[in-house]
């Protein structure tokens, strides 16, 4: 076990409980056992805060609370933070919206010493629809959500100082500069979900979902019903 590089999975959270919830239980469920979760939040935010004050977190979980001051941080700056915490030698971005598969952190370590790069990202991954309860298999892309890196390399790319389409800058940089290899052959591992809350709005998600292929009715109830019960 001691062996396995330490990978921090980075979590920035905003008043969404019950998927930060979901999240951790992603975290906690994967198969890849030496992982630290950094949770960052706000201290504005009241909803997450009641929910973290009464959880009992192992001590793989560590909490962030950013103070509140102004001019307020952007979610670029606040991804910054959560790399400037983490531990371990590699981190992993873990978005609250998002479900990820028990072998995500396994997978993409395997990959990234196999490959013999610093960091790696997924090429296509799965998209579910939450209103319109649709799936979907993405579009070939280099999805910036999925990138697992060398933490010192983060720590000399950081994140834009940008309320959103911070990780595109931080993603072109890691590629141009033959950082990256890439994961073509497992969308499973990560399911981007869109619930009418996101970052991005509903016409970027539409656009989105307009170059993906719809999953059979079968396969979308698979994945619908394992989200739902993680």
């Amino acid at each position: 076990m001691s062996d396995l590089p330490l990978i921090s999975c980075l979590c920035v959270t905003h008043k969404k409980p019950d998927m930060l919830r979901r999240a951790i239980r992603c975290f906690d469920n994967q198969r890849y056992h030496n992982k630290q979760m950094v949770i960052v939040y706000e201290e504005s935010d009241q909803p997450t805060h009641e929910y973290i004050i009464q959880q009992c977190f192992d001590a793989n979980i560590k909490i962030i609370k950013i103070n509140a001051e102004l001019p307020k941080k952007t979610l670029g700056e606040l991804r910054n933070i959560s790399v400037r915490e983490a531990e371990g030698n590699f981190v992993c971005q873990w978005d609250d919206d998002d479900w990820y598969n028990p072998d995500r952190l396994s997978n993409q370590m395997n990959h990234l010493l196999l490959h013999e790069k610093p960091a790696n990202i997924l090429t296509r991954w799965i998209v579910v629809d939450a209103c319109a309860k649709k799936v979907f298999l993405s579009n070939k892309y280099l999805w910036e959500g999925s990138i697992l890196c060398r933490r010192d390399l983060m720590l000399q790319i950081p994140y834009p100082s940008l309320a959103r389409g911070e990780d595109s800058y931080v993603i072109e940089s890691l590629y141009k500069q033959g950082y990256l290899s890439v994961i073509n052959h497992m969308p499973y591992l990560y399911v981007y979900t869109y619930h009418g809350n996101n970052t991005w709005d509903a016409g970027h998600f539409q656009r989105l979902i307009g170059r993906c292929r719809e999953l059979s009715l079968e396969d979308s109830e698979k994945v619908l019903n394992t989200i739902a019960n993680c």
